[in-house]
């Protein structure tokens, strides 16, 4: 199944003061404006293994899949390229949040100028899938390594009584 994609015209791709391309905001963007949507191919992560078998590496881009729901996962639409929120980088104190699976929020007020991020963990620490890289993000409350995966994830203990 494929979702197209919608992005406000509040932001702009160009490069990243981080790495590769961002998106920008080209205007103010009020608390609770929606972004975007984020578009590509939803598919069941147990289908993921027999898709890469068809498709190469390096046309599947799996870095940017993100789940959508715990075994759902949405790729981006390898057959017609990425959508602008592709490009949306990680932080630990993100300007946006991601709403309904899909849709990117500001969860603050932004100003005109500044990179648009959120935190990859909200969407992704939900499955299998794991993956690991050092955050470069620069907030003050920097984790210093984006960790998503079941081994990351915080264990609840079982104390009896």
């Amino acid at each position: 199944m494929r979702i197209k994609p919608w992005v406000s015209d509040a932001v702009e791709v160009k490069k990243s003061g981080m790495e590769g391309k961002g998106v920008y905001a080209v205007r103010d963007i009020k608390k609770n404006e929606v972004i975007g949507v984020f578009g590509g191919i939803v598919l069941p992560e147990a289908e993921l293994e027999a898709l890469s078998a068809k498709v190469p590496a390096d046309k599947l881009n799996i870095d940017h899949a993100m789940y959508i729901y715990p075994g759902i996962l949405m790729l981006h639409d390898y057959e017609n390229g990425c959508d602008p929120l592709c490009f949306v980088k990680h932080s630990c104190e993100p300007s946006c949040r991601i709403a309904n699976s899909i849709v990117l929020v500001a969860q603050r007020d932004i100003p005109n100028g500044e990179e648009i991020s959120w935190n990859y963990k909200d969407t992704d620490d939900v499955g299998t899938w794991t993956y690991e890289f050092k955050c470069q993000c620069g907030a003050p409350s920097c984790k210093g390594m984006v960790q998503v995966g079941p081994q990351f994830r915080d264990r609840v203990k079982v104390t009896a009584n």
